[in-house]
């Protein structure tokens, strides 16, 4: 099943949310994939903020006045998921954003979320930071994020040149394989991209430089092992090892290298595991002004990573 071919993106109203929606629309478009629409509408917020003021309120009318601006919203975002070609399912639910999203995602079999990363405040706490963060942590499908106001859609398709974070982690094999599985339209051009990390390594002039050395050399082979793992349908992969602080350098080379998309996997370990500790994830979907899917690795049946069955065996088969 293809990772576009059932997409949820939620919407608050809001100009950022109407950007994610524009996008989803598109990929369901390319993809000729289904659309679900999705508002959540939290009463408990501005009732709660009465009753600590002392006020003695009945919630049937702010729960009506909700769902009517989640109906419009919807209404709204049905309408331009319209005019790109896409007939949408909508859903109005109630409850916090965040488990909202999850759940309606878990239950509908959906295999993509799409989030903006800002949107509105107030009464309608949708797709502020906390948000989009709690749903990157909790969801076990991968999660899309546009970043508003710095999105700039191109002619043509989606994605074509995507660059991929590689460390050595089941998460970051778990997003390389999502990135083989695409079709050959999406990822013309793939660049696997490892980081080095020099800047952490301290002692003295000698010490440092073999340090140094021996880091480059593991990033290196972590790299082109990736890249044999694609296998013979990675003919478009390159692979590029590059220095820094993770996020800052991985921004950097998907700028030169004009990529439409970056790929990550989530809570990496072992190995080179300090490269994508959540904090990297979350401030590379802050800062990017493309595109970032963060892809979840394997889990076992307590909701864990798993230790065994590494999936860089397994992304060519």
């Amino acid at each position: 099943m293809s990772i576009f071919s059932h997409i949820l993106v939620g919407t608050d109203g809001s100009e950022a949310a109407d950007e994610a929606v524009d996008f989803a629309a598109r990929l369901a478009h390319e993809h000729d994939g289904e659309l679900i629409l999705c508002h959540a509408v939290n009463w408990l917020p501005p009732v709660a903020s009465a009753v600590d003021a002392g006020a003695m309120i009945d919630p049937a009318p702010i729960l009506a006045e909700l769902r009517a601006a989640g109906e419009a919203y919807i209404d709204r975002a049905a309408r331009r998921a319209k005019a790109a070609g896409v007939a949408p399912q909508h859903r109005v639910v109630e409850g916090a954003a965040a488990p909202s999203i999850l759940d309606l995602a878990r239950d509908e079999g959906c295999t993509l979320i799409v989030m903006a990363t800002h949107g509105r405040a107030g009464l309608e706490l949708f797709f502020v930071g906390s948000t989009t963060e709690a749903v990157l942590r909790g969801s076990t499908i991968p999660v899309l994020t546009i970043r508003a106001g710095k999105h700039t859609a191109r002619p043509g398709r989606c994605f074509e040149r995507i660059i991929v974070g590689i460390d050595d982690s089941e998460p970051s094999d778990a997003a390389l394989a999502t990135v083989v599985d695409f079709p050959a339209e999406d990822r013309r051009h793939v660049l696997l991209c490892g980081v080095a990390g020099s800047a952490f390594v301290v002692g003295g002039h000698d010490y440092r430089q073999a340090a140094i050395d021996e880091l480059h050399e593991e990033t290196e082979r972590v790299v082109e092992t990736a890249l044999a793992a694609a296998g013979e349908r990675g003919r478009s992969f390159e692979v590029r090892v590059v220095d820094g602080r993770t996020a800052p350098a991985l921004l950097a080379a998907a700028e030169q290298e004009q990529a439409d998309l970056m790929v990550l996997g989530s809570h990496g370990r072992r190995g080179l595991r300090r490269l994508f500790l959540g904090s990297v994830a979350e401030n590379v979907v802050q800062s990017a002004s493309i595109p970032v899917l963060v892809v979840r690795g394997p889990q076992n049946k307590n909701g864990n990573f798993t230790d065994s069955s590494r999936r860089l065996a397994t992304i060519s088969a």
